[in-house]
């Protein structure tokens, strides 16, 4: 019997009462869950059902959890919920029909690593089955590819660290676990796919027991593999003498490292260039990536065109572009305000639903930003908030000048805190090494490049400066963060 064989006959063994044992499942499910609708995986056209791939579907925990968030959202979704084992899904069918869901799905018995469906889902997700995937960079791949463009792969799985209290008290006996090969954040953001960003978070959930016997129990309702986790030693006393030391010195309490990550497939070949406040150097930044990808470029709100020269002009004139390159802005407003502000001394309105990518000649487009992440656009509406709706990953342009570490890092933690993809960070001014290792170190992030202080701001010095920047392919390849 193969090892993927072994594996739907485990799981399908603990069918029956996988369900009362699944706490941390159940929670990672739901967590999952959260992720996908805050994100945002509808379809694109109005009217259109979101069609779903749930990949090792267990019993049916995902599926029930995003169907209410879905349903609650007023999604519509054609749902196809896979599982290795048939018993499994089985149980999710009947536990679903419990719950009368609103979109009732399809259920194929499918290896997830090898998918036997066509493409062109919008989402396709699964909770906690990917730590059992024998080539993880693969089958991401493989699923990234059923993705219609701007469709999201949202998985979980367990990530190193788990169960580090039981595996501390077999260590102490002298005993060796032999669980999982479980990764780390670092290895799963280098898997993503290209084509599309994505990025991934860990979080720890404790799960206390009655006893280490209970422990053991409701990891064998769940289907675990005990052998593999070194449940069963030469020495049966060292076995009870680990149990007594996780009960007394844990507490019985097991940890586990919930790695949660969502991918998106790109339509789009390019970047939104914000920074940290204004004034901070983003159109010449933008300049500079637009002469060095020989992209478009954008600006959709610009403002404070009776001070100075409209950014759109000052990007032209730099980075020499061609006609049919400059796409107009959504609104040109005079005041040097906050959009919104200067929309209303104008008396104009701006829905912000209503701004969307432009068509483009081929090629990347470089979107530009008014002021920084937190700048009111309209009502209720923060530049931020565009940001996630154009879903293009972002690079932020930062200062290299004292007191940038600050505004920096709290740009890039809003940033991740709404799950945007950062390609990088470019620091505009003196080179500042001590500032370059802190913001890299403290916001995990790459620095993409140093633009520095220019003596004369003209298109040669964008050129010589555009030679410094990477290029987009090499930027995508590396990944977002």
């Amino acid at each position: 019997m193969s090892r993927k064989q072994a594996i739907g006959e485990r799981f399908g063994n603990a069918s029956d009462r996988y369900a009362r044992h699944a706490v941390v499942q159940r929670w990672a499910a739901a967590r999952l869950a959260d992720r996908i609708v805050v994100t945002g995986c509808g379809p694109a056209a109005p009217g259109r059902k979101l069609r779903v791939l749930e990949i090792g579907a267990g019993t049916g925990l995902l599926t029930e959890a995003l169907q209410r968030r879905l349903a609650g959202s007023g999604i519509e979704a054609e749902w196809t919920v896979t599982d290795l084992s048939p018993a499994m899904l089985d149980r999710a069918r009947d536990a679903l029909a419990r719950a009368r869901p609103v979109h009732r799905p399809r259920y194929l018995v499918m290896d997830a690593e090898q998918p036997a469906v066509r493409g062109g889902y919008d989402l396709i997700c699964g909770s906690l089955a990917m730590q059992w995937f024998l080539d993880r960079e693969l089958t991401l791949g493989r699923l990234a590819a059923l993705l219609a463009p701007d469709g999201v792969l949202a998985v979980s799985t367990l990530c190193a660290g788990s169960l580090a209290s039981w595996h501390a008290a077999l260590r102490a006996e002298r005993l060796q676990p032999a669980g999982l090969d479980l990764p780390t954040a670092g290895q799963l953001q280098t898997e993503w796919p290209g084509g599309g960003h994505g990025a991934w978070s860990v979080e720890t959930v404790l799960q206390a027991h009655a006893s280490g016997m209970d422990f053991l129990r409701g990891l064998r309702g769940i289907g675990a593999d005990l052998g593999r986790e070194g449940l069963r030693p030469a020495d049966p006393l060292a076995l009870r003498r680990s149990l007594r030391r996780f009960e007394r010195e844990h507490g019985a309490t097991a940890s586990y490292c919930i790695g949660i990550g969502l991918f998106r497939r790109s339509s789009r070949r390019g970047v939104f260039v914000t920074g940290t406040g204004t004034g901070i150097g983003k159109t010449l930044v933008a300049a500079c990536l637009v002469r060095a990808w020989q992209a478009s470029y954008w600006k959709p709100l610009q403002t404070g065109i009776d001070d100075d020269v409209a950014d759109s002009v000052t990007v032209v004139q730099l980075a020499g572009l061609p006609p049919g390159r400059l796409l107009p802005p959504t609104h040109v407003l005079r005041a040097p305000l906050s959009p919104e502000a200067a929309a209303r001394l104008e008396g104009v309105a701006i829905d912000a639903a209503s701004i969307r990518l432009p068509a483009t000649m081929d090629g990347p487009l470089v979107v530009e930003g008014a002021g920084g992440l937190m700048v009111p656009i309209a009502d209720g509406e923060l530049m931020i908030d565009l940001i996630a709706r154009l879903r293009l990953p972002v690079v932020l342009v930062a200062s290299s000048t004292l007191g940038t570490i600050n505004h920096t890092l709290l740009s890039l933690e809003a940033l991740r805190a709404r799950d945007l993809p950062v390609l990088g960070v470019i620091l505009s001014g003196p080179p500042t090494p001590g500032n370059r290792e802190a913001i890299e170190r403290h916001g995990k992030v790459r620095v993409l490049a140093e633009v520095p202080m220019l003596d004369r701001v003209d298109a040669a010095s964008v050129e010589a400066a555009a030679a410094l920047m990477p290029t987009l392919e090499s930027l995508l390849a590396l990944g977002v963060q």
